[in-house]
């Protein structure tokens, strides 16, 4: 599925009604616009138009990375697109990042890609009626279950990010009729939302093989059920509805139970590889985008396609493409990678400039015996990279990252990366592909996720953890070559929590999660204490940013929910603002 067919780009929401003919010597269809009369005449036209909506998804969940920079491991720069530039409670420009000021363009994303879905759900089932042989009305029943699936995703993040939101499963006819929506209750958007999902897992393949690959499953829909479901369930019980929370635990742990006994291996078993060379950085390069652990992706078809994502641009550096640097992990991310030698926390790392103090952060000794993903994740002093040539064309030879230092010769420029570190992990080693123009799938969904949320699920449900629940987080870490977990340590529901966010913080960093964790755990005024905050040090102790220092309780409200555009506010009186923003 990775060349998404150009028709796509005829289907966006603003050409999605019909045309009539023009009045020239040809009597043409207009070029910017196709009638329904002409196009929805046989399956393969449903095909290319379901293209179409996995493209408007893919806009909406293409940098998803950038959530990260709103948690306390990675920080993030502003970019052309407003994404990033994330700075938990900060001041100025930087509060609106947090908390949707400058997020807002994802309301119109979601909103895209679900109207590009209702049209295309409502030709289907137009097109259904003329389509005679059971094989195309079996593919229009697995076309509606993708196109439901993608608009269940464009639902939920709308409901996480915002609460209450506008809810419609026709397509709009102009304007007029959306400037008329009101704000439906999230618990009823959410039920819509598992209905969409449950029927495309009663619909979809389990997998799927050739030029398919990267469609929606039934894996993808069971997996993203249990997440609502599980998120959900964190939403109750931070109301102090605890019934209706347990329902939705016990659910998620249903659907995420339904994955797991299918025994899908993890990549490359779950084996850490050697020590220079993780299996784990593997599982971050296009080559090994449709493993059976990537349960789904948004897809990108680069290069020359005009389809290409911009990893190398965002995690890259100077040395391999001509890259900017724009998110990089932080000393704590460092902090949170455990010794391979007894499974616990090395002591806390000095930031200091001194390069021979014991344990400086600055020295390279201080990260020797850590958890291999901290090798394939990210580069500390003296650790090296493939330099490539400026237009990423070439690759040429391979030099260290040195703080401070960017000469781009002796050392890796990284450009504006301030806190001292720079990414590994979804950085490609391989020349032939420009830095905007790369082919890597996003990983939205993975195997490891579905156990640790199926493990939150179970020890909430049970009251502490269950000898599956350690089996599960051993297979995890043992891809990091870590000991398995000290059952007597972590017995108790509280500390088997622990050993779940400590996995999902180092198995899962750059992947877009811990902002979205640490929102639906309440954990943003445990994070950043009031009225102290705190201050984030690149390596050598230089102070790079504050967080939540002397901040207001409203700082911490407006982080939990974002401020609904006042553009569509403005346009339609019906939608009342979030209280935080009023």
């Amino acid at each position: 599925m990775k060349r998404l067919t150009k028709l796509y780009c005829l289907l966006g929401v603003a050409l999605m009604t019909a045309a009539s003919c023009t009045e020239d010597l040809l009597d043409q269809v207009p070029t910017t616009q196709l009638s329904s009369d002409l196009f929805w005449k046989t399956a393969d036209d449903a095909i290319f138009a379901v293209n179409g909506v996995y493209e408007a998804n893919r806009t909406t969940f293409d940098r998803d990375y950038y959530f990260d920079g709103a948690g306390e491991f990675v920080h993030t720069r502003g970019t052309s697109n407003n994404q990033g530039a994330f700075n938990p409670g900060g001041i100025g420009s930087a509060t609106n990042a947090t908390n949707g000021g400058n997020f807002g363009f994802l309301w119109g994303d979601c909103y895209r890609a679900i109207n590009r879905a209702n049209y295309v759900l409502a030709n289907i089932g137009t097109l259904r009626a003329t389509l005679q042989s059971p094989t195309d009305q079996a593919l229009m029943n697995r076309l509606t279950g993708e196109v439901r699936f993608i608009r269940a995703l464009n639902y939920f993040r709308l409901i996480d990010l915002w609460g209450d939101v506008p809810y419609f499963t026709k397509r709009l006819d102009g304007n007029a009729e959306a400037y008329t929506l009101t704000r439906t209750p999230r618990a009823a958007v959410k039920d819509s939302i598992l209905a969409d999902l449950s029927y495309a897992a009663s619909v979809l393949p389990e997998t799927y093989t050739g030029d398919n690959q990267g469609r929606a499953s039934q894996r993808a829909a069971l997996a993203f059920s249990g997440k609502v479901n599980l998120y959900w369930a964190c939403w109750m019980k931070n109301e102090g509805k605890t019934a209706e929370a347990q329902k939705h635990y016990t659910a998620a742990a249903a659907e995420f139970k339904k994955i797991i006994d299918k025994n899908i291996p993890l990549f490359r078993n779950g084996e850490p590889g050697p020590i220079d060379n993780p299996n784990y950085w593997h599982l971050f390069q296009y080559f090994n985008e449709y493993d059976p652990e990537i349960l789904f992706s948004v897809q990108f078809g680069g290069p020359l396609l005009g389809q290409g994502e911009e990893l190398m641009r965002d995690f890259g550096t100077r040395n391999t493409g001509n890259a900017q640097c724009w998110v990089a992990p932080t000393y704590r991310l460092a902090n949170r990678y455990q010794l391979v030698s007894t499974g616990d926390f090395a002591p806390p790392l000095v930031l200091s400039r001194n390069t021979t103090l014991v344990n400086s952060a600055t020295n390279p000794r201080s990260y020797v015996g850590r958890d291999y993903r901290m090798r394939a994740t990210m580069l500390w002093d003296e650790q090296k990279m493939v330099r490539l040539s400026t237009d990423g064309l070439n690759a040429l030879d391979s030099i260290p990252f040195r703080f401070g230092s960017r000469d781009g010769v002796t050392y890796i420029n990284y450009d504006g990366a301030p806190a001292g570190y720079i990414f590994r992990k979804w950085v490609r080693q391989t020349g032939g592909i420009g830095r905007s123009d790369g082919p890597q799938d996003i990983y939205l969904m993975r195997l490891p996720d579905v156990w640790l949320m199926y493990a939150e699920a179970v020890n909430e449900i049970n009251g502490g953890p269950t000898p599956e629940l350690f089996t599960l987080l051993n297979r995890i870490r043992r891809r990091g070559n870590l000991p398995a977990l000290n059952q007597a340590k972590f017995a108790t529901q509280a500390e088997f929590f622990k050993a779940i966010e400590q996995e999902r913080i180092v198995e899962l960093v750059g992947e877009g999660h811990r902002f979205f964790d640490i929102r639906r755990w309440r954990k943003a005024e445990e994070i950043w204490p009031m009225p102290a905050g705190q201050v984030l040090f690149d390596s050598q102790g230089t102070r790079v940013r504050d967080e939540f220092v002397n901040a207001d309780l409203r700082a911490y409200q407006r982080y939990y929910i974002f401020q609904i555009p006042t553009s569509e506010i403005e346009v339609n009186p019906n939608i009342i603002q979030n209280e935080p923003w009023l």
